[in-house]
């Protein structure tokens, strides 16, 4: 094959004409009017499409969606009324706790307040115990000095008197 052929033949074809029905038509034309009826047979193709969804729009039943969008209200109207009984309920659980920490509070500050009333008395009753101990004691020790000094003075006078005459017991 020649290119140069096929190029020669190219650089004419725009100016070359094409008898069709008793008109003379040039390609430049031919395009044109292709270019036409293509326009319009796709204009009524989607006229043609979009009068299909309008059919099928006012076909619809709206009482259907409206019965639907009426289930769904009532759905969301249940949730919420559930939401806020659950807020409700979850509210007084909260104020109960914090009564009842309240009471537990006021319980171990009277508790604590015992403890030190009994510590407190403990300690003197302690301390007491102590003092009376500690006399006890010091009355035992003075009253054993005082025997003991007794019995020591009762022994050197019976050994004195041993001494001082031996025959004598």
């Amino acid at each position: 094959m020649d290119t140069t052929k096929i190029a020669d033949g190219i650089d004419g074809l725009g100016d070359r004409e094409i008898k069709a029905g008793g008109f003379k038509l040039t390609m430049g034309s031919v395009f044109a009017i292709f270019a036409f009826l293509s326009t319009i047979v796709g204009g009524l193709y989607g006229g043609f499409v979009l009068y299909q969804k309008i059919e099928e729009v006012a076909g619809l039943d709206l009482g259907a969606y409206q019965q639907q969008m009426d289930v769904m209200d009532a759905k969301v109207t249940g949730i919420s009324e559930k939401v806020e009984e659950s807020v409700e309920y979850t509210r007084d659980i909260k104020n109960g706790l914090k009564d009842d920490l309240l009471r537990v509070e006021q319980q171990t500050d009277r508790i604590e307040d015992t403890v030190r009333k009994s510590e407190d008395k403990i300690r003197s009753l302690i301390d007491a115990a102590e003092l009376r101990f500690e006399n006890q004691r010091e009355r035992v020790r003075t009253s054993q000095t005082t025997s003991m000094k007794d019995l020591e003075d009762k022994l050197m006078d019976k050994l004195q008197r041993a001494l001082d005459n031996p025959l004598s017991d």
